[in-house]
């Protein structure tokens, strides 16, 4: 049985969903269909490679993840199918693979023999990427699909700078708590902590964090918090509150962290 997830854009609002669904019950009737997310913003494949990212994992191997991101072909981003850690990707190599991806995959596919649907054109996950899907589900490979590519389209994650003592990360992530996750690793805090005071600064100087905690009820209710989440980055939170909202964060708002030599 195969397992296929799906992550969109589309946030239930449109037939889209429903219609992915149907066809993939229909040539893969003994699929399991999981829902990652469908309320990515539109076009964000940043957002969507951290979902994707932070869930894929917790799956079996040979499960199936089907992106429909930005999943427009064009001829500098082409259709691709792609085995990383035992898992199948499907989608547009617009960067959104690289984002996803750590090392390099151990196959890359150009998807080029799947037949095409011409009333379906700008409907690529109905018309190309379920096809897909139940291929690698009838086969568990990626063989026949097409042309191999040897390397994916990358796009440059945004690093954290450090520079004389300080860390300046930016959120790259909003979840709908309103807690706030940024592009500062736990290795590179403690790197850069060596027990030291710091302070953690949010919205310039107006507001400042002093502890790392390890869960959100360390702190009373309203309180600003910070703490290292299950993806291993620096997130910013107020617990039982929306941080986001309340101080107006946005994606690639700074996150500086001051740190106080003795």
């Amino acid at each position: 049985m195969a397992i296929i997830s799906l992550t969109t854009d589309w946030q239930h609002r449109d037939y889209y969903l429903g219609a992915l669904k149907g066809r993939l019950l229909s040539i893969c009737p003994d699929a399991q269909l999981v829902d990652l997310s469908h309320n990515v913003d539109n076009y964000n494949i940043s957002q969507a490679s951290f979902i994707i990212k932070n869930a894929f994992i917790h799956f079996p191997k040979g499960s199936i993840h089907i992106i429909g991101v930005k999943s427009e072909e064009t001829p500098e981003h082409p259709h691709l199918a792609v085995k990383y850690q035992d898992h199948y990707f499907i989608g547009a190599d617009n960067g959104i693979f690289s984002l996803v991806m750590k090392g390099d995959p151990q196959e890359i596919v150009r998807i080029e023999n799947t037949e095409k649907e011409a009333q379906f054109l700008t409907f690529p996950e109905l018309n190309i990427f379920s096809k897909v899907a139940a291929h690698i589900s009838k086969h568990n490979s990626l063989a026949g699909l097409g042309p191999t590519q040897k390397s994916l389209y990358r796009l440059v994650p945004i690093r954290a700078l450090i520079q004389k003592g300080t860390i300046t990360g930016q959120v790259i992530y909003i979840d709908s708590y309103g807690n706030v996750t940024t592009n500062i690793s736990k290795e590179l805090f403690e790197s850069m902590n060596q027990k030291r005071e710091f302070e953690i600064l949010v919205q310039s100087n107006h507001y400042r964090i002093t502890k790392i905690n390890k869960n959100y009820f360390e702190n009373s209710e309203g309180d600003f918090l910070a703490l290292f989440n299950s993806s291993g980055l620096l997130e910013i939170a107020i617990n039982k509150g929306n941080l986001a909202e309340l101080l107006q964060l946005d994606i690639n708002s700074d996150i500086r962290i001051k740190f106080h030599d003795h």
